[in-house]
């Protein structure tokens, strides 16, 4: 099985911090797919992206929320490849 930077094993469900592939920052996310046996491309975060201002066009998998300040804000579901490697468990 994949294990994180710290030799944690990694496992499906676990809460973790890192840096994905397509994601231009960390992130914190849920594991969810991971392919034992790879050591590249071995893993699938969930995690959700919020967006002030202005707001991409087109079709999205996402709602608008309302922030403790007044300003309303996109919530989008996001997923992202990665290796475990790049990862730590937070929980």
């Amino acid at each position: 099985m994949p294990h994180y930077k710290d030799g944690t094993p990694a496992q499906i469900g676990d809460l973790v911090k890192g840096k994905p592939y397509n994601t231009p920052r960390e992130i914190v996310g849920q594991m969810i797919s991971i392919t034992p046996g790879s050591e590249s491309c071995n893993c699938l975060i969930a995690f959700v992206e919020v967006l002030s201002g202005g707001f991409p066009v087109g079709p999205l998998s996402a709602y608008v929320a309302q922030g403790s300040d007044g300003r309303k804000v996109l919530v989008i579901p996001r997923t992202d490849y990665g290796e475990t490697k790049a990862f730590e468990k937070v929980l």
